[in-house]
């Protein structure tokens, strides 16, 4: 007799995914946030009134700086209206600095971190001190450094570039006519990822997306806010992909997108003559809209600049 095949068992495999989703009270104005995965920080909470608004609470009416104005006081000998000549000098750097971009922060910052730190003495610096020789010792500097240092990581490095032009005559290739530009100055976008997460800024992007909603303190019904990159359907998606990956590597590190915009245009370099430039630029949709638009949180990174190309190009030599 012919011996029955024993039986064999299916063993199912089931692959279980963990959410830590959650949702959040509802603010006074009725908004409350829905996270698919727990965030380990919120950065929104440590963001301060005064990082906001450039209006401070000790500021007066506008309608007594109207008065104020036009009742203006006669001429006084300094340090007035300031309590000693130190800061009269500053302040009066401060107003008639040529350039006009120096700000209120800026100053404020140069007294805090600089001035009166404990370990600055005007006896270090020279009488014949010049911040253009101090610059170019800065960038001499960097081919001392390692290949893997922080300071290095985000280097320019130059390439020739090379485009295809369409041409009437004839390729037996089909692609047009090969164009060298030189003078492509470029950074490694690896690098400037890695550089704009060790700065001190980067504890205000958003690593964790969210979906963000309004609901009506009168009919009850829920509405969803768009306005930001990573409340967007996307991101929360790829988010979810990205955690659902298999980790085979033994991190244990968070798992998060970097979101990169680009934006590139032509810049005028001086008010008179033809000096141009057209660099790209990169911002991170991680940060929110309100602080890449302030000037002053320096959320934009120059990544490269494209030479102007004339009609005179360089065609590449065949051998």
């Amino acid at each position: 007799a012919i011996p029955e095949p024993a039986s064999t068992t299916v063993v199912r495999r089931v692959v279980l995914y963990v959410f830590d989703s959650f949702r959040t009270s509802l603010n006074k104005f009725g908004i409350g946030r829905e996270y698919c995965h727990r965030p380990s920080y919120d950065p929104d909470s440590i963001v301060s009134v005064d990082q906001l608004s450039n209006i401070t609470s000790d500021s007066p009416p506008l309608d007594e700086q109207a008065n104020h104005s036009q009742s203006a006081p006669p001429l006084q000998s300094p340090p007035w209206p300031w309590r000693s000549m130190s800061i009269w000098h500053l302040m009066s750097w401060k107003m008639t600095s040529n350039s006009g971009l120096t700000s209120e922060t800026q100053v404020t910052h140069l007294v805090c971190e600089v001035l009166k730190a404990k370990d600055f003495s005007l006896d270090d610096v020279p009488d014949d001190f010049n911040t253009h020789t101090e610059m170019m010792r800065f960038d001499a500097s960097e081919a001392t450094l390692d290949p893997n240092d922080i300071f290095q990581r985000d280097n320019w490095r130059e390439l020739v570039a090379e485009i295809l032009v369409l041409t009437r005559e004839r390729n037996a290739d089909g692609n047009g006519q090969l164009f060298t530009v030189p003078g492509f100055h470029y950074r490694p976008l690896l690098a400037v990822i890695r550089a704009a997460f060790s700065e001190a800024s980067s504890h205000w992007f958003h690593l964790t997306p969210f979906k963000r909603f309004w609901k009506s303190p009168l009919t009850g019904r829920e509405q969803r806010l768009y306005d930001e990159l990573y409340m967007s359907d996307a991101w929360n998606k790829a988010h979810d992909e990205l955690q659902k990956q298999k980790r085979g590597d033994g991190c244990k590190l968070e798992r998060v997108i970097a979101e990169l915009m680009f934006w590139s245009d032509a810049t005028h370099l001086t008010q008179f003559g033809n000096a141009s430039a057209w660099p790209v630029y990169l911002f991170f949709g991680n940060q929110s809209k309100y602080a890449r638009a302030c000037p002053t949180t320096n959320a934009c990174h120059p990544i490269a600049f494209i030479p102007s190309v004339s009609f005179h190009l360089s065609r590449p030599k065949i051998t």
